[in-house]
C-alpha cells in the first residue's frame, strides 16, 4: 500500500465510492488513510469525553494498522458517520434493529432508524398488530397543517403528529416548504438531499391504507405495507438504501403471499423487505411440507425461516439472556435481538494463510472495537426503552468472513479440529470484551459472536462475502458507472477497462475488474448444500453466541434433501436463506467466470499504477453517496457497488 490508498484498484474504488467523505476545504475525497484516522479520531475522543478513558497509545497503533490493512474492520456505519453525523445521531454507528409494529411509534422510529442508515427487522406477528389502536369509522379534513422541518427528527416528527391525527380520525394539510430541494448536497451525513416528493408519497400513501382500514385495527399486511413504504422513501432520500426484514405468523395468508404473482405491478414497496415466518416451535410435518414447497414455488427463498424458539436456545445456552423474550433479528438475520435495541458489528477478515493465532489476535481487536463502539447511546428522538435495552445488554457483533479462503476455517480439512478451534476463540472473543469493559466502566456484553453475510465489506477487503464460497477460481468483477459522475470518468481516463452497457449506452459505462481466488478456496461449483449446512451447523454451535447468516445456494436435485436437514435440525436453524441455484451467467453480468488466459489478459489491460489523487481534478464538489445495502436480491446479492451520479 502507498500514498495513503489501497494498492488494489478495485478495493480502494469501494473505499472511495463508499466510505470517502469530502474534504471541503480541500475540494476532494478522503484518501482510505484519512477514513481511517477519521473514525479513529472520533472514536477516541467520544470515549475520553463521555467515559474519561484513554486506550494505550500501543492498543491505538494496533488497531489504526489492523484496520487500515483491512485485517479488522469496525462498523461500516460508523466508519461512514464518524464525526458529526455520528456525533449528533449515534443511531448512525448500527448496522442493526428490531422493532415490533405494537405502537404508533413503530412507524416513526422507524423512518428515524432507517434514516440514519440502520437496518430494521420488524415483526407483524398478530400478537403485536393486534395491540395497536383501532382506526376511526370515518374521516374529516381538519384544518392542521404539519410543517415539516428539514431534518431527520423534522421528518419523523411530522409523520408521527400525521399518524396521530389518522387515530383520531382527522387528516391534516402538509407543508412542505422548509425542506431542501432534490439533490442539494446534505453536509452532515453525505449524500444529496431527494426533495420532499418521497415524504408526500408516503403521506398520501399511508392516508390512503387508514381509510381502507376504517372502523377496523390494521391487518398485519397493511402494518407490512406501511412500513416497506417508510423502507422505500428512504432509499431515495441521503442515506444507504434501506434494509428490512419482516416477520409473520405461519397462518398469516396474506403475508404468505405478499409477493405472489405480479405484486411489484401494485405493491413495488414490497420489495423493500424481505419475508421470514416467525417460529415458535417446530411445525408439524404436514405444515412444515406446505411452506418449504412454498418456499421452492417462490424461487426467491420466501417466505424464509426465523426460528423464535432457536433464539431463546441460543440465548439460553450461555446463562447471559433472558431464553423468555420473544426475539427478533435484524435484515441479514445474524443477530438475535430483544424489541427496541440495536447492535453494533466489526468483522475478522479471515485470509488465505491465517492461522488459529493470528486470528485469535483479529478476534481479540475487533472484540475490542466493538466494545468501544457499544458506548454509542446517545439516541435522539427514540423512546428511552431503545437506549435502557442496548445499553443493558450492549450487544456486540463480531464476525468472521472469508472463511472459504482458508483450508482449515472453511472446514475443508478437519471439522471436529476446527469447532475444538472456535470454541476456544468464542471464549476468548468473551474474555477480551469483559476486560475491556472493566477499563471503560460499562457492562460487558450479553452476547458477542456471529457470523454476518458481509456484502459490501467484503468487496473492500478482498475475500469472499461471510461465509459464502468464491465465485470461482478467476472471474470477472464489473461495476457500473454513470457516465455523469467524475469518478466514472476518473477510472475510464486511467485506464480501467471500460465499455458502454449494452442495455443503457448513452448514460452508464461497465468496467472490469480481474479476481483471483486463493489457492485451494472453496469454490460454488464445489460446494453441495449440504456441506455449506453442515459448515453453518459448526460455526452456529461452536463460535456464534448470536447465529450466522449465509444464502444456501439449492441445486434443483438437492431441495428434498436440503428439506429434510432443514427438519432434522429446525431447533437450531434461523439465519438461513435458500435460494436456487444458477448457472446462468449473462452479458455484463456482475461476477463472470472466465479462464486463466482470459483473467491474465485483462490484467495486463489494467494500469500498471494509478494517481488518485488526480480524481480532485475530476471532482469539483461532494459527489459521495455513502454505503448503501439492499435487502437480499433473488441471486443473494446484498453488495452495492455501483456508481450512479
Amino acid at each position: 500500500m502507498s500514498n495513503n490508498n489501497i494498492a488494489n484498484p478495485y478495493e480502494n474504488f469501494i473505499a472511495l465510492s463508499r466510505y470517502a467523505r469530502w474534504i471541503p476545504e480541500e475540494n476532494r475525497r478522503e484518501t482510505w488513510k484519512e477514513t481511517v484516522d477519521r473514525y479513529f479520531n472520533f472514536i477516541t475522543n467520544h470515549l475520553k469525553e463521555n467515559y474519561n478513558y484513554i486506550p494505550e497509545d500501543s492498543l491505538v497503533a494496533d488497531l489504526k494498522d489492523a484496520v487500515f490493512n483491512r485485517n479488522v474492520m469496525p462498523s461500516m456505519r460508523s466508519v461512514m458517520t464518524s464525526g458529526p453525523a455520528l456525533e449528533r445521531d449515534n443511531v448512525a454507528g448500527y448496522n442493526c434493529s428490531f422493532v415490533p409494529v405494537d405502537s404508533p411509534r413503530s412507524f416513526d422510529e422507524t423512518m428515524y432508524i432507517l434514516m440514519c442508515g440502520t437496518g430494521v427487522g420488524f415483526s407483524v406477528e398478530y400478537k403485536y398488530v393486534n395491540k395497536l389502536p383501532a382506526i376511526p369509522e370515518s374521516f374529516e379534513k381538519s384544518s392542521t397543517v404539519i410543517v415539516v422541518e428539514d431534518s431527520k427528527q423534522g421528518w419523523a416528527k411530522a409523520y408521527r403528529e400525521l399518524l396521530a391525527l389518522l387515530w383520531s380520525g382527522q387528516i391534516p394539510a402538509i407543508d412542505v416548504s422548509k425542506l431542501r430541494p432534490a439533490g442539494a448536497r446534505l453536509k452532515t451525513m453525505g449524500g444529496r438531499s431527494s426533495g420532499p416528493q418521497p415524504l408526500i408519497n408516503l403521506f398520501d400513501f399511508t392516508i390512503a391504507k387508514f381509510k381502507s382500514a376504517a372502523g377496523r385495527q390494521l391487518k398485519p399486511i397493511e402494518a407490512h405495507d406501511i412500513m416497506c413504504k417508510i423502507g422505500e422513501i428512504v432509499v431515495v432520500g441521503g442515506v444507504r438504501r434501506s434494509a428490512m426484514i419482516s416477520l409473520s405468523n405461519i397462518n398469516d395468508i396474506e403475508m404468505a403471499q405478499a409477493k405472489a404473482g405480479n405484486w411489484w405491478e401494485n405493491n413495488s414497496q414490497r420489495a423493500l423487505a424481505n419475508n421470514s415466518v416467525a417460529y415458535s416451535r417446530k411445525p408439524e410435518m404436514e405444515q412444515f411440507i406446505a411452506e418449504w414447497k412454498s418456499l421452492y414455488d417462490s424461487k426467491s427463498g420466501e417466505r424464509g425461516i426465523y426460528n423464535v424458539k432457536a433464539a431463546q436456545n441460543q440465548a439460553a445456552k450461555y446463562g447471559k439472556r433472558d431464553p423468555e423474550v420473544h426475539y427478533g433479528t435484524n435484515p441479514c438475520a445474524e443477530i438475535i435481538l430483544r424489541p427496541y435495541q440495536f447492535c453494533n458489528l466489526s468483522e475478522v477478515v479471515i485470509r488465505e494463510n491465517d492461522t488459529t493465532t493470528t486470528v485469535a489476535e483479529k478476534v481479540r481487536l475487533a472484540t475490542i472495537l466493538g466494545t468501544w463502539q457499544s458506548t454509542l447511546t446517545d439516541f435522539k428522538y427514540l423512546r428511552k426503552i431503545w437506549k435502557d435495552n442496548t445499553e443493558e445488554e450492549r450487544l456486540l457483533g463480531v464476525s468472521l468472513t472469508g472463511q472459504f479462503g482458508n483450508k482449515f476455517f472453511s472446514g475443508k480439512e478437519d471439522l471436529n479440529k476446527l469447532e475444538d478451534a472456535l470454541n476456544r476463540l468464542r471464549e476468548y472473543a468473551r474474555t477480551i470484551n469483559s476486560e475491556e469493559a472493566g477499563k471503560i466502566g460499562i457492562s460487558e456484553s450479553a452476547a458477542i459472536t456471529c457470523v454476518k453475510p458481509s456484502g459490501t465489506v467484503s468487496q473492500l477487503v478482498g475475500v469472499s462475502s461471510g461465509m459464502h464460497p468464491w465465485h470461482s477460481q478467476y472471474y470477472i468483477r464489473t461495476v457500473r458507472g454513470d457516465k455523469k459522475d467524475p469518478l466514472s470518468t476518473f477510472l475510464k481516463e486511467v485506464g480501467i477497462p471500460v465499455e458502454d452497457d449494452f442495455m443503457k449506452p448513452t448514460d452508464t459505462y461497465v468496467f472490469s475488474f480481474p479476481v483471483k481466488a486463493p489457492e485451494g478456496a472453496i469454490l460454488r461449483e464445489h460446494l453441495t448444500a449440504i456441506d455449506h449446512l453442515n459448515t453453518w451447523l459448526v460455526y452456529q454451535r461452536a463460535w456464534c453466541e448470536h447465529k450466522p447468516s449465509i444464502t444456501v445456494s439449492v441445486k434443483e436435485e438437492e431441495w428434498m434433501e436440503v428439506g429434510a436437514w432443514v427438519y432434522k435440525y429446525f431447533d437450531e436453524v434461523s439465519g438461513i436463506s435458500f435460494l436456487p441455484y444458477s448457472d446462468h451467467s449473462y452479458k455484463q453480468a456482475p461476477y463472470q467466470e472466465v479462464t486463466e488466459t482470459e483473467y491474465l489478459e485483462l490484467l495486463a489491460k489494467m494500469p500498471s499504477s494509478i494517481r488518485w489523487e488526480d480524481l480532485s481534478f475530476y471532482e469539483t464538489e461532494d459527489g459521495t453517496s455513502g454505503s448503501q445495502t439492499l435487502a437480499c436480491t433473488s441471486d443473494g446479492n446484498c453488495e452495492v457497488v455501483d456508481i450512479s451520479a
